[in-house]
Order: C-alpha cells, then sequence, then structure tokens
C-alpha cells in the first residue's frame, strides 16, 4: 500500500442514474469521511452523468467508458484502480446513511479475519431488503423461479418459521452478501481476484464472496452500515423486467454460477427446478387472470412475456 492510501475508496459503477448518482454522492459527503476516495466509473452515459458529477463533486475520480462495458467491466474498472485499505462497492441508487461509513471500518479493523462485509438494506419506506444469505440450495432457486415465497411469507404460519433475517441484532456470518453495498478488505480482494466479468448483470457477488470464504476470510452483515437502495431503479425501467429485477438475465447468470461452482450435473438439476418453477408460476398466473381487472391483466401480460423470455433462455442454457 502507498503511505498516502485512504483508509476506504467507494466504487460507483452508473449508467443513465444521474440523479440517484448525484443523491448517492450527497449521502457520501453527508459522512464527512476526509481519508475517503470516491470512484464514479460513468459506463457510456447519455443522460450527462459525468458532466454534473464533474461541475458539482470536483474530488471525485471520474472514469468514463464512452460505450457501455456492462456493470461487471465498470465496477473492476473503478475497483482496480482504487487505493483505499477497504474497497466499497456501491450501486449507484443506494444512500449510505451517515454513520455507516465509521461503523464499516471499526468493524474491520476489530475482526481481522473478515474480508467482505455487506449492508443492512432497506427501501425507501424503511422496509428491510433482502442482504445476504447462504448460498443458493436447489430448493432456493425453485423458489425463485415460482416467485412461491412472496405468497406465502403473506401467512402468519410461513412468517413464525422463516429464519431471521441476516440483518436481525448485531453482526451476523453469512455465505454472501449483495453487491449492492459491498466491502472487502484489500488483502482479501488481492487474493481472490476480481469479479468474473462472464456474469453479465447478476451472481457476481456471489461468485466473489465464495471465493473469498475459500481463501479463509469470513463474510459477514453488519447491520450498523444502513444503506437505503432503491432496488431495480436501473433494471426494471428495461424491456425484459419483472418487477425489480430482469428474470432472463439472473437466471441464466445463477445457472453460470453453477457451472462454475458446483459442475455440470448439480447445474442441470438447477435448470431443471427453476424451469418447474417458472411453468408453475405462469400457471398460476393464467388461473388467476380472469379475475384480475382490465388493467391489471395488461400489465400481466407484459410479465407473463418476461417470464416466457426467462424460460426460454433457461432451455437454452
Amino acid at each position: 500500500m502507498p503511505p498516502d492510501a485512504p483508509r476506504l475508496s467507494v466504487v460507483i459503477p452508473t449508467h443513465d442514474t444521474r440523479e440517484l448518482t448525484l443523491a448517492c454522492l450527497k449521502s457520501l459527503a453527508r459522512a464527512g469521511r476526509p481519508d475517503t476516495e470516491i470512484l464514479v466509473v460513468d459506463d457510456g452515459s447519455r443522460d450527462g452523468t459525468a458532466a454534473e458529477i464533474a461541475a458539482r463533486f470536483p474530488s471525485v475520480r471520474l472514469l468514463r467508458n464512452e460505450r457501455s462495458q456492462g456493470f461487471t467491466r465498470a465496477a473492476n474498472r473503478g475497483l482496480e484502480q482504487a487505493r483505499g485499505e477497504v474497497l466499497l462497492l456501491l450501486n449507484s441508487d443506494t444512500e449510505v446513511e451517515p454513520a455507516g461509513l465509521e461503523a464499516l471500518l471499526s468493524r474491520f479493523a476489530a475482526e481481522p479475519e473478515t474480508g467482505v462485509i455487506g449492508a443492512a438494506l432497506h427501501y425507501p419506506d424503511g422496509s428491510p431488503q433482502w442482504s445476504g444469505g447462504e448460498e443458493p440450495t436447489l430448493l432456493w432457486l425453485f423458489g425463485l423461479a415460482s416467485g412461491l415465497p412472496p405468497v406465502l411469507a403473506r401467512l402468519p404460519l410461513y412468517r413464525r418459521a422463516r429464519p431471521l433475517s441476516p440483518t436481525a441484532g448485531g453482526p451476523r456470518s453469512v455465505g454472501w452478501v449483495t453487491g449492492a453495498a459491498l466491502a472487502i478488505r484489500r488483502e482479501a480482494w488481492v487474493q481472490a481476484g476480481p469479479l468474473d466479468e462472464r456474469f453479465l448483470l447478476y451472481a457476481q457477488d456471489l461468485d466473489l464472496c465464495l471465493r473469498v470464504r475459500q481463501a479463509g476470510w469470513e463474510v459477514e452483515i453488519v447491520p450498523e452500515l444502513r444503506v437505503l437502495h432503491h432496488h431495480g431503479a436501473t433494471i426494471g425501467r428495461e424491456a425484459g423486467s419483472l418487477g425489480r429485477q430482469n428474470p432472463e438475465l439472473l437466471w441464466s447468470d445463477l445457472l453460470r454460477w453453477a457451472r462454475k461452482n458446483k459442475g455440470e450435473r448439480w447445474a442441470a438439476k438447477a435448470g431443471r427446478v427453476m424451469r418447474w418453477g417458472v411453468l408453475l408460476r405462469l400457471g398460476g398466473r393464467r388461473l388467476t387472470r380472469p379475475f384480475l381487472a382490465a388493467s391489471r391483466r395488461e400489465e400481466g401480460r407484459a410479465d407473463d412475456q418476461a417470464l416466457r423470455n426467462a424460460l426460454k433462455a433457461l432451455r437454452s442454457e
């Protein structure tokens, strides 16, 4: 490490999210840490993001890709040029609460065995957001594709049986944390290597955390690092999205992760259970469609098409 290296480097990839990126930078400014380096990787934006940042936040290191390279490559570019002892990867649609950065650095200082720390994410209304958990299982993948967990979550008995949220109570060891707000110790980053650019949009955080753990480091969520996340603010605007995610990209990336980390046989099983899940989901939506209002039925057709596209992608993998 160079003698003048900052304690913390924050890396923010952005693509056509000018206002959200500015809000993210404002939240970091409110934290008031002079030993923090901030890098924004503008991945081919056409909405004036780079010019606005240069005018309003001149201390920010601005890296620009003239053409979009995708989230993973943009993130790697920023992380590779960051100089800090701790590297914090943030989505452009996040806002960090003022005390969060101090809590993050204190935890790394107190726990030399910890390689990755994730934030306690929440939605704009304050409700908690999924922030991390254990490695995906076949049952987890089936639930993701079928859409059953959100339905079951409305049932009181299911809510009582669910495990505690990783953000409940104090710091908690987990298998992986979401890349929306992922901090990694430089030493762990050097050992584990960069984000795998074969993942188009999803699962690169899952893959990185697995490599960090294989290198002997711990991964945990620190509730004091609270981060507002406008989940899906970018991807939710694009064709093929369903709610806050793009299932075609998400499920394809998860199958890539399964092949890389679990082998072809496990990945084949994963593909089957996900296909069963989405077929069940489409069947359920077809049964309930006659009972929906006309406006809801029209919205539902676009969602059904997104699911069919994702199913087609699963079959071709």
